[in-house]
């Protein structure tokens, strides 16, 4: 009689549990987002690339010819060499390499703009800061998980999904560091 009312508890407590395969672990702090939600991003972003390329060409050509027969009548006119010899040669050495890095470290704030059927969250950021007539501007756009949100509400730019980050700036140390208008002008067309 033990065992038949211990079956049906059971069976009582799995039909109407608290949990079942469908609800959050009560161990993370999940949060359903919706669009306007702001979540901060950390951007520790880090990368480094070389690209180096060597090429080395050496053509040479010998060009022989001996004129026999219509030549020698000619003989009184032009002498009496009947030969030609030539040599082409072409040399080419280049050399180019490029060597790149770039370090971005910063905290913005994004809007959910979008939530996905899955749950995924698209999220779109801006941040500017102006510091001695020098404008920065970071924006930020991509997917999220919302499993990789911290329960501080903070997600690392490594985590999110098809990032598109760009850092630009404007300004009197923006504008010296790229070359004029005419070396970029040479440069096009050479």
């Amino acid at each position: 009689m033990l065992g038949v009312c211990w079956l049906a508890l059971a069976g009582a407590a799995g039909a109407n549990s608290l949990w079942n395969e469908d609800s959050a672990s009560p161990y993370s702090p999940a949060k359903a987002y919706k669009v306007g939600d702001i979540i901060n991003v950390v951007i520790l972003e880090n990368t480094s690339a070389k690209n180096q390329a060597t090429t080395k060409a050496n053509v040479t050509d010998n060009l022989s010819a001996k004129f026999t027969h219509t030549m020698q009548r000619l003989a009184p006119v032009i002498g009496l060499n009947t030969q030609a010899n030539g040599q082409l040669q072409n040399l080419y050495t280049g050399d180019g390499s490029t060597v790149r890095g770039n370090n971005v470290q910063a905290r913005i704030a994004a809007w959910v703009i979008e939530v996905l059927p899955n749950g995924n969250l698209l999220i779109k950021g801006r941040h500017k800061v102006n510091v001695n007539d020098e404008m920065q501007e970071i924006t930020l756009t991509g997917t999220v998980r919302p499993k990789d949100i911290a329960g501080s509400n903070t997600v690392y730019s490594y985590q999110v999904a098809n990032a598109e980050l760009t850092v630009s700036g404007s300004g009197a140390v923006s504008d010296t560091a790229q070359p004029g208008w005419l070396t970029r002008l040479f440069n096009w067309i050479f």
